[in-house]
C-alpha cells in the first residue's frame, strides 16, 4: 500500500518517536523510510532595509545533516531502506508538503508536541498547518511529553 513513508524530524526525541510508527508501517509495506528535516531560515538584524534579509545558518544545517545521516545508517542496519534530506526554508510546514509531493512519499508520519493554549497560538503548529494543507495522507502521533 505505501512504498515511500516520510518522516519530519526536527531533531527532538519527542519527534523520532514518530520513527517507531514509521518503521513498523515501512517493515509491513516494505516501503522506504525518508527522514526529512527543514532548517529555517534566520534573519539578519541590524540590516537598514525594510525587508530583512535572510540566511542559512550552516552550523545547524551540517548539524540536521549529520543527524539525519547517522539516524539512516542506523535504519540501514536494520534492514530498512532508507534515505535523509534536509532543506531550507522559511516556513516548515510548506517545505514538508512540498518535499512529500516532490519525493512521492504516499504517507506522512510525525508527532505533534502536544502544544495548547498560548504557546500553540505564538508558536504555531507545524503538524496542524500539514494537517490542514496536505493532499498526503498523515499518521500523526499525539505526543506523550
Amino acid at each position: 500500500m505505501y512504498k515511500k513513508i516520510l518522516v519530519p524530524l526536527d531533531g527532538s526525541e519527542l519527534a523520532k518517536t514518530a520513527l517507531e510508527q514509521a518503521e513498523g508501517l515501512a517493515k509491513t509495506f516494505e516501503a522506504e523510510i525518508i527522514l526529512f528535516q527543514v532548517v529555517p531560515f534566520m534573519p539578519i538584524y541590524g540590516s537598514p532595509e525594510l525587508v530583512t534579509p535572510l540566511i542559512v545558518d550552516e552550523k545547524h544545517k551540517e548539524a540536521a545533516e549529520k543527524y539525519l545521516a547517522n539516524l539512516a545508517e542506523e535504519l540501514k542496519k536494520r534492514g530498512f531502506k532508507t534515505m535523509a534530506m534536509v532543506r531550507t526554508g522559511q516556513q516548515v510546514a510548506v517545505e514538508i508538503i512540498d518535499f512529500a509531493k516532490e519525493s512521492g512519499a504516499e504517507l506522512i508520519v510525525m508527532c505533534t508536541h502536544g502544544r495548547s493554549g498560548i504557546s500553540r497560538w505564538v508558536l504555531g503548529s507545524v503538524a496542524l498547518k500539514i494537517l490542514t494543507r496536505a493532499e498526503t495522507p498523515i499518521l500523526l502521533i499525539r505526543s506523550k511529553g
